[in-house]
């Protein structure tokens, strides 16, 4: 007795604190507790029924265990008595029936409370009457009481694991008391369905006590190095019943107000046990989105302790590493929760973006596509919203860039603040680095633009990365940028240039057709001139046709008085057998000889009118074209007959003296040429043999004075002429020895430029002997262009090429001679710059004068004509060097040039036609398009109806602005004033009339905006000058003019180069042509602006092209700026504003966030009971808890 009574003594005297602490003193402890602990900023007011029944049924307990058999230490041995629970039971029931209508309501509002029920299921309970309400209450109250007081059946936990349920007190005896690991595990999984199954007051009453218990437990688990397997399954289930223990509103509160249980679950994270890993990572998930402000800081300082405890050196090293297992799926959906969760808390857009960097660093960025690639709908979830995000920040990251762009303008200041950034910190030296490789970038105004711009990208592509993270900053091999954007870019811009390209090319012709529509213009103006010409001459033909027919009735009638040289000649008697009659006596006497048969049967047209006002009509052309006709009676009564046939003569006589001064008789050809053949029997005339390329004779020049044309040159084939006078003669070259052995004389080279001359000493062919090596030397084998053009490059000297003479000693004989001539007519001044020009352009005398002659086109250059023209000495000076041709060798080389020039009649006309003929079409060019702007310029601006819009607006806002006013009222404006618009400045002084006037096209007039682009050529016109364009084309008129006049004054030549006549007439004609379109195309322009005037109302005389059109310019260009200027303006206002919503935005929305964070926590599906982890859990696998993070901040660009 003594044996049992002591431990019943023991026992009972235990029983009494441990009843009364457990009770009274411990219900001060909690509440002390727990204002001693961090308050929870949940602010949910948990409070159950617990207390108020534990109060009730404190008497009866504590008597009902006074009678009983005090308690022993281990509460699963001891076998206390069963009828405790029904005597309690009946108290309890007794106590329930006796309650008031009001404290049955109160009753059943913390039932409610106590069951975790949402307002939306409390609210079908509330409409049940008093009696349903009142069972209910009695229902509860008597299942809180059991589970205080506990029921058991014999054996307890011994005999079943799960077929007892013990009180919250007892469980916590059992933790306390240091129970064996076996049965441990079965105490603990009991604890986790009593958790899991009974209301929150029975969690609330066992976690005073027993959460401190199970952290205890699991850090003695975790501290073990040694753990067994039975170790393992205890840190398992103690985890499990964390987990069912957070599942309500107070668990949760418990575990976030405890750093040591956060500590505990970030050390629990362990690969090597991945089902515990993954009861363990969720539960930090949940934890994580919980809407607690300082939730995330704790829960990584818990991570961080943890892995710092371990010694690993990254913190989410385990939680990557838990992804690698790729045997528990389940494992690899828990770990990208977490990490969702980690990464997408943050309100702050860099600490989002370090912790996933972190995240990649660690691992992730490797393991990221195999996950890809597998096939799960829980963990394509948790890519997709990690990849979402991911893509959400970097476009955030990327706008970041536009807002500094756009407010950070400054070079100057955004160097500073970087500076400042950097100053005194590890980054200066490399930020200096950067600077200094900037400066060695090549000093190039077209590369340098290039280089910054792959620096931009490259820095670009590092700070702004594509994936959203940061660079591997381990790697130290060659930075592998993307430069598909640059390519892409380049690609982009060739085809704009292309695109440029083409444009230019459909502007140039758009020019073009527009030039041929107004020259088209032109020329069917002069056509109708001269249809109306030509119908008016018809009505005088109609009119005087009676008249005419019956004078041709009467026949042709001479008065008496008629002077003879007006007399027209007889007509021609028939010609039988074809002979030729000889031509009428002239007046005094003088025959004229007849002109040689021609080749080939051409019929000489009639030549011109001679001067003096005789008209000579064209005799009629023979049948047959074999003979040609007499010429016309020549004025001065001189009749020339026809020499005598001289059968087998060589020469002509000389025709008899002429009467009255008549013209002398030729001399005789030159060159012995054979005379034309004396007419053959019967009077006909032979055919005459056929011209070279069949082409006929021009017509004779006007013989001035009324005599005699020069005699025809010779006939084709005849001996040559003899050389020109002014030609360069040298003396016969002395007949060389043939040269030794066989040996083959040297070939002779044509140098373009003159050379460094070698030094050497010239072996002489008679000191060469048969065997030497000069006579088997074949030095032609290395000729070569390159090699020759690279001997011109290297050793070329600027001295003019010499020419060609036979032996060195001669060269230097001249060379010597050249030395002391002496200028004859020249003075040095002028011989200077004529040998400056000779030896600028290296071309002989002969060349330059042929040149000239004959117009070659290939050959001249406007360069050559117009140093020619400057430098060539007075005509007088060039009739003084020609009277010296004979002395030529002896003349300065000037003066020789000047000696081969005088041979060339008219040279400066002829020089002055030809410069004009090289520089037309750059005058016409220099005209055409001035004329092309000032007359597109006149037609856009009539037919602009933007424009005219415009005029309308401006009036009606200056009659409504001058109301009240002298101004008030105009029918209209000066068009100058609108570059006075922008004088007007708004009341404020911010604003213009301009900028305002600009504003309201946006705004409510945008077909006025088009007007710029619809004025394209009024920038062009207002650069005409109309005084100069027509200065230009009186001086092309005048030039035309002159070169007509010395064509047809230009001398008949016998040089068979000379065809400045030819080629100049067709130029002339052609320039005439062109000048005439040009001409009307002014007139043209002249009247379109006129037309203007009268249109806008100024006077066009008044107000020159170029100030007209210089306003307009200016104008559009200001309205232009104006329009940039208020979208400037706009933007920062927007900007602004902008920043400010954002602002607002960003705060709304993150207490709104919070507010969702806090109702995940009462989250509850319809007819579902699951508890607060449950939901959170659930929000996390289906990724509700993420969606609002994927709406976070909207950019401001997408709010507008």
């Amino acid at each position: 007795m003594d044996g049992q009574a002591a431990p019943g003594a023991g026992g009972g005297g235990g029983e009494e604190p441990l009843g009364s602490g457990r009770m009274n003193p411990k219900r001060g402890g909690r509440a002390a507790e727990e204002e001693s602990r961090n308050k929870p900023k949940l602010n949910i007011q948990i409070k159950t029924l617990a207390d108020d029944v534990r109060d009730r049924i404190t008497s009866f307990r504590r008597s009902a265990v006074k009678k009983e058999k005090p308690l022993i230490q281990h509460p699963i041995d001891s076998q206390p008595s069963i009828s405790e629970i029904p005597h309690a039971q009946a108290l309890v029931d007794e106590r329930c029936m006796n309650l008031s209508e009001k404290e049955v309501m109160d009753l059943f509002e913390k039932m409610m409370e106590d069951m975790n029920l949402n307002e939306e299921r409390k609210a079908p309970l509330r409409d049940k009457d008093l009696s349903t309400k009142r069972e209910m209450v009695v229902q509860y109250i008597s299942a809180t009481a059991k589970s205080i007081v506990g029921s058991k059946v014999p054996g307890g936990l011994k005999n079943s694991k799960h077929e007892c349920t013990l009180s919250s007190q007892e469980y916590i005896h059992e933790l306390r008391s240091g129970i064996s690991d076996e049965k441990l595990l079965n105490c603990l999984e009991s604890l986790r369905v009593s958790l899991t199954s009974n209301p929150v007051s029975w969690v609330n009453n066992f976690g005073h006590e027993g959460l401190g218990l199970l952290l205890d437990a699991l850090e003695k688990l975790l501290d073990k190095k040694q753990q067994e397997s039975i170790d393992k399954k205890n840190q398992h289930k103690l985890i499990q019943c964390l987990r069912a223990f957070m599942n309500n509103k107070y668990g949760l509160q418990r575990i976030i107000g405890d750093q040591r249980g956060l500590l505990l679950l970030s050390r629990a994270i362990d690969p090597k046990q991945p089902h515990m890993m993954t009861e363990t990572v969720k539960i930090l998930s949940a934890i994580c989105i919980v809407g607690e402000e300082s939730i995330l800081d704790k829960l990584l300082t818990a991570i961080t302790t943890a892995a710092e405890r371990s010694n690993r050196e990254e913190r989410f090293s385990q939680i990557v590493e838990g992804l690698e297992n790729h045997e528990f799926i389940q494992l690899q959906i828990a770990c990208m929760q977490l990490i969702n969760a980690l990464v997408t808390s943050p309100d702050d857009l860099d600490f989002r973006i370090h912790l996933r960097n972190e995240f990649l660093r660690c691992g992730l960025k490797k393991i990221l596509p195999a996950l890809k690639d597998k096939e799960n709908d829980e963990l394509d979830i948790q890519l997709r919203v990690f990849d979402e995000n991911k893509d959400e920040d970097h476009f955030e990251l990327s706008h970041r860039l536009s807002d500094i762009k756009a407010e950070m303008d400054d070079v100057s200041e955004v160097f500073h603040l970087l500076y400042n950034l950097v100053k005194d910190t590890s980054s200066e030296n490399y930020f200096l680095s950067i600077l200094q490789h900037f400066l060695l970038i090549r000093n190039d105004y077209f590369i340098r633009p290039q280089y910054y711009k792959i620096i931009e990208e490259c820095v670009s592509q590092i700070v702004l990365h594509c994936s959203g993270m940061d660079p591997d900053f381990k790697y130290r091999g060659r930075l592998d940028v993307n430069f598909t954007h640059l390519v892409d870019a380049c690609v982009d811009k060739a085809k704009v240039e292309e695109s440029e390209k083409k444009a230019a090319e459909f502007s140039r012709k758009f020019d073009e057709e527009f030039t041929a529509r107004q020259e088209a213009q032109v020329e069917l103006q002069k056509r109708e001139e001269k249809i109306k010409e030509l119908e008016t001459e018809i009505k005088q033909l109609r009119t005087q046709g009676p008249v005419l027919t019956g004078q041709l009735t009467e026949g042709p009638t001479l008065p008496p008085n008629l002077p003879s040289e007006n007399a027209p000649p007889p007509p021609a008697p028939p010609l039988p057998g074809g002979a030729i009659p000889p031509p009428p006596p002239l007046p005094g006497g003088a025959v004229i000889p007849p002109p040689p048969p021609l080749p080939g049967g051409v019929v000489i047209p009639p030549p011109p009118p001679l001067p003096g006002g005789a008209a000579i009509p064209p005799p009629p052309p023979l049948p047959g074209g074999a003979a040609i006709p007499p010429p016309p009676p020549l004025p001065g009564g001189a009749v020339i007959p026809p020499p005598p046939p001289l059968p087998g003569g060589t020469v002509i006589p000389p025709p008899p003296p002429l009467p009255g001064g008549a013209i002398p008789p030729p001399p005789p050809l030159p060159g012995g040429a054979v005379p034309p053949p004396p007419p053959l029997p019967g009077g006909a005339v032979p055919p005459p043999p056929p011209l070279p390329g069949g082409a006929g004779l021009p017509p004779p020049p006007p013989l001035p004075g009324g005599g005699v044309p020069p005699p025809p040159p010779p006939p084709f084939g005849g001996p040559p002429m003899p050389p020109p006078l002014g030609g360069i003669s040298f003396a016969p070259f002395p007949v060389a020895p043939a040269l030794p052995h066989g040996m083959k004389e040297k070939k002779k080279y044509q140098l373009e430029v003159s050379m460094k001359r070698i030094n050497w000493s010239k072996i002489e062919p008679q000191e060469i002997g048969e065997n030497s090596f000069w006579v088997k030397a074949e030095e032609d084998k290395f000729e070569n262009p390159e090699l020759f053009a690279k001997l011109a490059l290297t050793f070329g000297t600027q001295m003019k090429a010499k020419k060609p003479v036979e032996e060195s000693e001669e060269k230097k004989a001249a060379q010597s001679k050249k030395k002391i001539k002496e200028l004859r007519v020249l003075d040095g001044k002028s011989a200077q710059n004529l040998s400056i020009f000779l030896g600028s352009f290296r071309l002989p005398y002969e060349e330059i004068k042929n040149i000239i002659l004959e117009v070659d086109e290939e050959k001249l250059s406007e360069s050559l004509i117009q140093n020619l023209v400057k430098n060539l000495p007075e005509q007088k000076e060039l009739n003084a060097l020609a009277e010296l041709k004979d002395e030529y060798n002896d003349l300065a080389e000037p003066e020789q040039f000047g000696v081969v020039m005088s041979s060339v009649k008219m040279l400066r006309p002829r020089l002055n036609g030809i410069l004009f003929r090289l520089m037309f079409e750059e005058h016409v060019n220099n005209i055409k398009p001035d004329i092309m702007a000032v007359t597109m310029a006149c037609e856009e601006l009539k037919k602009s109806e933007s424009f005219s819009k415009l005029l309308e607006l401006v009036l009606f806002l200056g009659n409504y602005m001058n109301s009240g006013s002298r101004n008030a009222q105009s029918l209209g404006f000066n068009i100058s004033f609108l570059c006075k618009i922008r004088d007007t400045k708004s009341s404020d002084q911010k604003t213009t009339l301009l900028h305002f006037l600009a504003e309201i096209c946006e705004e409510n007039y945008r077909d006025i905006l088009k007007f710029p682009d619809e004025l394209q050529h009024v920038e062009s016109a207002s650069k005409v000058s109309a005084q100069t364009l027509k200065s230009n084309l009186d001086s092309m008129n005048q030039q035309i003019q002159r070169l007509e006049n010395d064509i047809q004054n230009f001398p008949k030549t016998q040089d068979e180069h000379d065809k400045f006549v030819e080629k100049m007439s067709s130029f002339a004609e052609s320039a005439r042509e062109q000048y005439e379109k040009l001409s009307n195309m002014h007139n043209n322009m002249t009247k379109l602006y006129e037309n203007l005037g009268e249109y806008f109302t100024f006077d066009p005389k008044a107000i020159s092209i170029e100030e007209f059109f210089g306003d307009l310019s200016n104008f559009r260009t200001l309205f232009l700026e104006a329009l940039k200027e208020n979208n400037k303006r706009r933007e920062l206002e927007e900007k602004t504003k902008r920043a400010k919503l954002a602002k607002e935005k960003a705060e709304r929305e993150r207490l709104e966030r919070q507010k969702k964070k806090q109702q995940l926590i009462d989250m509850n599906k319809e007819g579902d009971e699951t508890g607060v982890m449950d939901s959170l859990l659930e929000a996390l696998q289906s990724g509700a808890a993420f969606r609002d993070r994927r709406k976070r901040t909207p950019r401001p660009q997408d709010q507008t």
